[in-house]
């Protein structure tokens, strides 16, 4: 089978998935933009794709008059490439509406059109204000979006351009359990909607992992050692987990904070640690984006905390057999944190909720250990590089069918 992918940049975790479906003879494409494209967040890291061993076409992006980015050659892309399934993400999948030669060209090339995206701040089909109402929505400075009768009647029209890409996909990809219930409510069959999760490249870490345990790490695990990692930007949240860990601190004399990234929060972070006379206790490294590096973190910490928005690291930590506390992230969350058994969740910017959390691992580090254990088992049994390319070929397989 031959799959067309278009994407505003890969990201590493991806490239190594897209790499794997390629080992497992599915033939692979990927439509990208010449330049950095709008949707990607500060700071994400996209691979240079040259060396991999799928194949990587670049091309003009310009915006629809809904301002969204779209590809306005990717007909003559699929006329000439006559990929079995084209996968299309938020919000180029958009393009399906306002091209009409897009939907033509699939017809005449018999190209099945599948949406993938993260079914995450999605209101169910028919619920925009009283979803927007009970869910605040916040970009990456924590600036407040959804407000206004302007908004509302955006998120309306998206919606239901949304439904009419839906009606005519073939399939859809959710990265998340709860794009099962939201996708179909868009119009889309349930029994077309395939669940395939979203896993960093296990592959390495595993080796990683394997090769740590035979050798001395650059730290000494502690069973006080709090880590997080991801972009310093303001939805992340950094700023509730140093509040959070300002509370237990004093009663732990060998807690530490490890907070792992880079970004424009950075010196606001920093201060913040400093006006709460934190001193050493909290370590900025800096922006890591050698994964050996994060690896010898993460297998020295014991407890990992995602306080606000993301996904992909909470994978990271539980690959190294580590606890989670978290609240609301991606919606992924939900298919690897199990309360009580490998992490805990807490009320989404609830700084005292958040401590509490903190100190039932810190009290009992049996507990964090045991739960580590468990996080393991999830990754190495559930959600990895092999278990989800299985699941995209299976969905591919069901959707050519």
């Amino acid at each position: 089978m031959k799959i067309l992918y278009t994407f505003g940049g890969i990201p590493p975790y991806f490239d190594a998935q897209l790499n794997k479906l390629v080992q497992k003879g599915v033939d692979t494409v990927v439509v990208i933009p010449k330049g950095k494209s709008p949707v990607l967040g500060k700071g994400v890291k996209v691979i240079d794709s040259r060396n991999s061993t799928y194949q990587t076409i670049q091309t003009d992006e310009e915006l629809s008059v809904f301002r969204k980015p779209y590809f306005p050659h990717l007909p003559d892309i699929i006329r000439t490439e006559k990929p079995d399934i084209l996968v299309t993400v938020w919000p180029y999948f958009l393009q399906f509406f306002f091209q009409p030669a897009l939907r033509k060209v699939l017809k005449s090339t018999h190209t099945r059109f599948v949406i993938r995206e993260i079914p995450f701040r999605v209101p169910p089909y028919g619920k925009v204000f009283s979803y927007f109402k009970k869910h605040r929505f916040f970009d990456e400075d924590m600036k407040l979006l959804n407000k206004g009768a302007g908004f509302i009647l955006r998120q309306w029209i998206t919606m239901q351009i949304r439904r009419y890409c839906y009606k005519r996909a073939d399939g859809a990809l959710a990265y998340a359990s709860l794009g099962k219930e939201l996708m179909p409510t868009y119009g889309i069959a349930p029994e077309k909607v395939f669940v395939t999760y979203n896993s960093n490249n296990t592959d390495a870490m595993f080796s990683m992992k394997r090769e740590l345990s035979q050798k001395n790490n650059i730290l000494k695990k502690s069973d006080y050692r709090i880590v997080h990692v991801g972009r310093l930007v303001k939805w992340k949240r950094v700023d509730l987990l140093i509040d959070a860990f300002s509370k237990i601190a004093p009663s732990f004399p060998r807690a530490e904070l490890v907070v792992i990234g880079g970004g424009p929060e950075m010196e606001n972070l920093k201060e913040q640690a400093v006006g709460l006379h934190l001193g050493e206790k909290v370590v900025f490294t800096g922006a890591i984006h050698d994964n050996e590096t994060i690896a010898f973190y993460l297998s020295a910490s014991a407890i990992y905390v995602l306080a606000g928005m993301g996904g992909l690291s909470i994978n990271d930590a539980m690959t190294f057999g580590l606890p989670v506390i978290c609240s609301v992230c991606d919606g992924t969350e939900h298919d690897l944190v199990v309360p009580n058994k490998n992490g805990f969740f807490f009320e989404e910017n609830d700084v005292d909720g958040l401590a509490d959390k903190l100190l039932i691992l810190l009290k009992d580090p049996s507990l964090a250990s045991r739960m580590g254990e468990e996080s393991w088992k999830i990754i190495r049994d559930k959600v990895n590089l092999d278990t989800v390319s299985d699941r995209y070929i299976n969905a591919y397989k069901n959707i050519l069918a």
